[in-house]
């Protein structure tokens, strides 16, 4: 990884962050997001894409207006000599005509690419059809990304589920602080698992303040470096961010398959690996 001028932090870029002030349950102003900025760089950030939920009959921030929030920040953080690079996006919330929105000018891809969507799914139940659904997008030429699937109880349930997802092409993010551990019910152990099997791609904070979330990777990449090893870490946080910017391909490792509690297996199966680990 690059090191940035007199510090020996990895510099990294954070694809999903609610630091743009007064639009959703972020930052709620400028010196609330100039903080954030500040804390962003001193931790190894050197580039934020400003993601801003949208969701119907909440927080309806269209591309206008995050684009023009977006361009007073960036004139903010000149004036403060905050040596950060940002990024246009949004947060999406799923909903049926997402591609109809985006492609009508109304929704922000992620650096207004034309090509990756960050999609937040419900948590309560997913609708029938998800597959299709996402097959449809990339028909679309749009490739979802789904924000934080680490803290999805329906996915924590069902990971298979996940798995499918991304084999026909749908990338993942999870979020710093769930290897903190702040997130309870198995969160972090989720997380951890999902390294594993390969099905986690971008490593992102999903910054909401200087509290519970902060905007702050340097902890939780030496997490996963310890599980995935440093060339892996290294593409959740730069590499695959980096295409996803340019609007080039990412094409990530194969996940692997999930291993079965010894419980779950057949009697004979579990015989069989006892002789074999006794050599008989």
């Amino acid at each position: 990884m690059e090191s940035r001028g007199r510090s020996c932090i990895p510099t990294v870029i954070d694809l999903h962050s609610h630091i743009l002030p007064g639009l959703d349950d972020g930052a709620a102003d400028w010196e609330r997001s100039l903080a954030m900025a500040r804390h962003a760089a001193a931790d190894g950030i050197s580039e934020i894409v400003c993601t801003p939920h949208w969701v119907p009959g909440k927080y309806e921030n269209r591309r206008t207006e995050i684009l023009a929030r977006l361009e007073e920040f960036r004139a903010r953080i000149a004036e403060a000599d905050i040596p950060l690079t940002l990024h246009a996006g949004a947060e999406l919330h799923l909903d049926a005509a997402i591609a109809a929105r985006v492609r009508g000018g109304e929704l922000l891809t992620l650096a207004d690419g034309g090509r990756y969507i960050l999609l937040e799914l419900p948590e309560e139940a997913l609708p029938d059809g998800m597959e299709d659904f996402f097959w449809n997008l990339q028909l679309e030429g749009l490739r979802p990304i789904l924000s934080h699937v680490e803290r999805n109880p329906v996915l924590r349930r069902d990971p298979a589920r996940l798995r499918r997802w991304v084999e026909t092409g749908v990338l993942t993010q999870i979020t710093a602080a769930s290897l903190a551990g702040r997130f309870s019910n198995g969160t972090r152990e989720f997380a951890l698992q999902l390294l594993k099997q390969r099905l986690a791609h971008v490593l992102a904070t999903d910054a909401h303040g200087m509290s519970t979330r902060k905007p702050e990777l340097s902890a939780a990449l030496k997490e996963v470096e310890a599980v995935v090893g440093a060339e892996a870490a290294n593409r959740m946080v730069r590499g695959i961010p980096e295409k996803i910017l340019r609007g080039e391909s990412v094409e990530p490792d194969e996940p692997l398959p999930f291993e079965e509690p010894a419980e779950a297996l057949p009697f004979m199966q579990r015989l069989r690996a006892i002789f074999r680990g006794s050599g008989l």
